[in-house]
């Protein structure tokens, strides 16, 4: 038995550079096409902007042009990210900065995945770490948040899990 395993002396922070991604998906009941416009066309109506916005409870995430934004009720425009790759029915791929600029981008990947005839599987996948100030504490947030914003589109997609 290794006893390292079992230490409880303080390990040094892994660089940011080196950090895992966050991944974490869903499965819908619904072929890829109609699970990409759920969250792509519809996200206005499942994000939860309370929880998970800069701009208050009140205001609302949409894709526009070749950004995702968040508008406030007072017409504020916060973009959040860029779109890098947008393939419907298979793949949206961001540079993620909702609160902060390109500069302290990560990225964030979506696949559509298509698993039977009627279902599809939504994978996230966030990394990008070294580019955001202070990566570990960043990375630690979103691998509580993205289930959770994750499970609003699978409810709202009338998901399986």
């Amino acid at each position: 038995m290794n006893s390292s395993l079992f230490s409880h002396a303080a390990q040094p922070p892994e660089p940011a550079g080196r950090l895992a991604p966050v991944s974490c998906e869903v499965t819908v009941p619904h072929a890829p096409e109609q699970a990409f416009e759920g969250f792509t066309d519809l996200i206005h109506l499942w994000w939860p902007v309370a929880d998970y916005g800069v701009l208050g409870g009140a205001a609302h995430v949409e894709f526009e042009d070749r950004v995702l934004t968040e508008t406030s009720e007072q017409d504020e425009i916060s973009i959040w990210a860029e779109i890098l790759e947008w393939q419907p029915a298979r793949l949206v791929r961001l540079s993620w900065h909702p609160g902060s600029g390109p500069t302290a981008a990560s990225e964030v990947e979506v696949e559509f995945l298509p698993e039977g005839a009627e279902r599809t599987v939504v994978r996230l996948t966030h990394s990008g770490w070294h580019n955001v100030p202070d990566g570990e504490a960043a990375r630690t947030r979103y691998v509580h948040g993205w289930p959770a914003v994750l499970s609003k589109y699978s409810r709202f997609m009338g998901g399986i899990r």
